[in-house]
Order: structure tokens, then C-alpha cells, then sequence
């Protein structure tokens, strides 16, 4: 019984494609009102697509110039690091808004006091905002 209820939905199937067999094609719709209408030999079936033969190469337009964001450095803690030392080794200097830059970048997994990091841990070195490249 099982067979039979699969082969119902396949059977219902075959049937409607055999009753459209044998039936005219029906005429395509008319064309709205002010657009015209393109007949037979009218047809340009490549209209508007480049002809590439073989040996041409097709370029991609040119993108937009964006500069490339920068990337985040991963450094692992030594018991030799300091905040300072980084940002003077990162950043080129050692003062407080460049060394807290790198505690509030990693402020979730350091803690809520830059004294609470552990050796071992790995910290990000966060890309110098344009405010501090100015200094």
C-alpha cells in the first residue's frame, strides 16, 4: 500500500503533462501600451554584451581607492611587558593616552584594573586612532 501512495503523486503528475500535450502554445501577451514590440528578426539576442573573442582579456572596473584598514597585532604578556613599553614599541611612544589605548582595547580579559593582567595572557595591540596620530 505504501508503493501505491507513492506512485498517486507521480501518476497525478504524468497525467497533467500528457492532457497539455497536443494543445496549442499560447500567444504571448500584448505589449503594453508605448512600448514597442520586437518581431522575428528584430530580435538581437546578444544585444548589449561585450564579444569577447579568445585571446582578448575582459578588466574589471576600476575599484575605488580605500585604504586598507589596519590590522590588530597579537602580542602574549611577558613579565618583562609594561603597558608603556608596548605602546612605546607599537606606537612610538610611551605616554598615558598611548599605553591606555591598549588597556581599554583589552579591558574585557585584562580586568577592570590595568594591574590585574597575568603572564601569559594574549592581548591585542589596537590599530593608533587618527587623534593620537596627530601627537
Amino acid at each position: 500500500m505504501a508503493d501505491e501512495e507513492k506512485k498517486e503523486p507521480q501518476k497525478k503528475m504524468a497525467d497533467e503533462i500528457a492532457s497539455h500535450i497536443g494543445r496549442p502554445v499560447p500567444k504571448p501577451a500584448e505589449t503594453a501600451p508605448g512600448v514597442p514590440s520586437i518581431q522575428g528578426s528584430q530580435m538581437q539576442p546578444n544585444a548589449g554584451i561585450p564579444d569577447f573573442r579568445a585571446g582578448q582579456v575582459r578588466k574589471a572596473p576600476e575599484a575605488a581607492a580605500v585604504p586598507p584598514a589596519a590590522a590588530v597585532i597579537k602580542h602574549v604578556w611577558t613579565k618583562e611587558d609594561t603597558y608603556a613599553s608596548l605602546a612605546l614599541k607599537y606606537y612610538g611612544s610611551f605616554q598615558e593616552p598611548y599605553w591606555r589605548l591598549i588597556y581599554n582595547h583589552n579591558k574585557n580579559i585584562i580586568g577592570n584594573h590595568p594591574n590585574d593582567i597575568r603572564v601569559g595572557l594574549e592581548i591585542e595591540i589596537p590599530p593608533l586612532p587618527d587623534e593620537l596620530k596627530k601627537k
